[in-house]
């Protein structure tokens, strides 16, 4: 295979050549040409006729060129690319250059090692001259080399043109990138891009796509995978990370945008889910701002989209997960979940939740929708983060069995809030159980509905107060509905400063024996079932309640 090692400064023309190439084209002191930028980064410089001026320097903004042009000045920037018949067409040195695969390096689809032939050619150039971006032509091209770190680069480009396949050849490639390095030192990794591409490793293979871990920018777009994935096959089980994606820097950006993993990962018969496949993450390494955009990804065991462990920030719109057990979505400090969607129709052999809060604060979740129709051991969605976090706009239809749909069990100092979230329960119970547990103070629902009624002979109850024996202060609802086949409230913990307010509750009202409620505030409530408080109350304050008197 051939390697083209040529850089761009190679391709600089000079003023005095630009005349000449002027001249051989006919063009001289009697033409007008206009200069522009494509998407690619390349100018046209053609001729136009009717115009009138002399020496013109023409930029990659675009400029008019009057007829009286003699000379064309793109100063130090641009570069001629090629002339035709009529137009000089250049190109920005700080532009990459388009490396096509075949034609450049000579590979040949479903013969050459394609990965071989990428590292080869990057590895020529010094960390400040690798300015590449590999265009791959439509095809399937082999991978039979594992692990390629793009170490140091300006910028990184891995695409299809229009779209390729990249199939997994070898048994010994368990990931096939590794970009930039752990430290946040130069030379880095600035910007990388891969789109376009699909990663095939049916048969028996088995890997991981990349490690990314970027200093500046990294755009991953259209990557899927074909074939389902073996983590923990002993003869050629890949990477534990599917596609895994860090910014060393603060200042660091990624978009992760419309990457499918669909085909899941192999159930191995193990006491936890820990050690398989995880497809989408970031962890510990990453401290920038991820972008995980219409994602897509079903039938893994460790996880969904995976990104509870780093100080960075990560922002997840319009994905969705499916059958995935560990958390379908599990966020950490300050992430941002909004307008994604989480169904589970089959059941994924371990214990899982929909969605999952957990270290630090500030989670914010919006118009999360989730759908269930099989059996869950724990709950739909858990928090167990150390700091405030707002859900909003959550709607849980649920016809699964057991479990819960929501547990609070986070830091009792900071607020967690709910707001217009709702819950269809229509599960089929083997025993009486909560749709929602409260273990925690500092709890809100606003505006929230709670729809249960259950499909089997056992009763489903609303709202259960409970962390075990410790108290519980706090607790806020205002303007809610609470309507199940057994009680709607129940406290089952000592507890100060509780706001009850403007709320409908259908079913039973409660306290357990041996508890007190003090200084609580509770006004204006409709009770239309029975409230017995079996504990104490003390400096309770309300009115205008129905049903019930203070």
């Amino acid at each position: 295979m051939e390697d083209d090692h040529q850089n761009d400064s190679s391709a600089r023309t000079t003023r005095r050549s630009y005349v000449k190439l002027l001249g051989a084209l006919g063009l001289g002191g009697a033409t007008t040409g206009t200069a522009a930028l494509s998407s690619q980064g390349v100018g046209t410089a053609g001729a136009q006729p009717n115009s009138a001026a002399g020496r013109v320097t023409v930029s990659d903004s675009g400029t008019v060129i009057d007829d009286d042009a003699s000379q064309l000045d793109f100063g130090d920037a641009l570069s001629v690319v090629e002339a035709g018949d009529d137009a000089v067409r250049v190109q920005g040195d700080s532009n990459p250059s388009i490396v096509d695969v075949r034609d450049d390096l000579g590979v040949e689809p479903e013969a050459d090692d394609l990965w071989a032939a990428i590292e080869d050619h990057y590895l020529s150039f010094a960390p400040t001259e690798r300015n590449h971006c590999y265009t791959i032509p439509a095809g399937t091209w082999d991978i039979a080399t594992d692990n390629v770190h793009f170490d140091a680069h300006e910028f990184l480009g891995i695409v299809g043109d229009p779209f390729a396949v990249l199939k997994v050849t070898d048994q010994d490639v368990d990931r096939m990138m590794t970009v930039g390095s752990l430290d946040a030192s130069l030379p880095h990794a600035q910007r990388t891009v891969m789109r376009d591409l699909q990663i095939d490793i049916r048969g028996d293979y088995d890997t991981g796509i990349a490690r990314w871990y970027t200093y500046r920018y990294g755009h991953m777009e259209n990557i899927s995978m074909r074939g389902r994935r073996d983590k923990f096959n002993s003869q050629y089980g890949g990477d534990r990370h599917t596609i895994l994606v860090n910014g060393v820097r603060s200042s660091a950006t990624n978009v992760i945008r419309s990457c499918y993993l669909n085909n899941g990962d192999t159930k191995y018969d193990r006491s936890t889910i820990v050690g398989h496949a995880i497809p989408f993450s970031s962890d510990i390494y990453n401290h920038g701002t991820n972008y995980w955009e219409g994602c897509q990804v079903s039938d893994y065991i460790d996880n969904g989209i995976y990104v509870s462990g780093d100080d960075g920030r990560n922002i997840i719109t319009g994905c969705h997960v499916r059958n995935c057990a560990g958390a379908g979505i599990r966020i950490g400090p300050n992430d941002y979940v909004q307008g994604c969607q989480i169904t589970m129709t089959e059941q994924p052999g371990y214990s899982w939740s929909g969605l999952w809060l957990e270290n630090g604060g500030g989670q914010l979740v919006s118009q999360l929708l989730v759908k269930n129709s099989v059996k869950k051991n724990t709950e739909i969605i858990r928090l167990t983060q150390d700091g405030p976090a707002r859900l909003t706009d959550i709607h849980i239809t649920d016809e699964g069995t057991d479990g819960r749909a929501i547990r609070v069990d986070d830091n009792d100092d900071a607020p967690t809030i709910f707001d217009a979230c709702t819950i269809t329960d229509r599960s089929s119970p083997s025993t009486s159980d909560y749709a929602v547990y409260v273990s925690s103070s500092n709890v809100t629902f606003n505006d929230c509905e709670f729809d249960i009624e259950t499909q089997s002979a056992t009763d489903r109850h609303g709202v259960f107060v409970t962390n075990g024996g410790d108290g519980i202060d706090r607790l806020t609802l205002d303007t809610c509905t609470i309507d199940p086949d057994g009680a709607s409230l129940r406290f089952a913990e000592t507890g100060a400063d509780h706001t009850v307010e403007s709320s409908f509750f259908e079913g039973l009202v409660m306290s357990d024996p041996e508890t007190t409620l003090s200084r609580v505030l509770w006004v204006g409530n409709r009770h239309r079932g029975e409230t017995i408080f079996r504990g104490e109350r003390s400096q309770w304050q309300g009115d205008f309640n129905f049903g019930f008197e203070i």
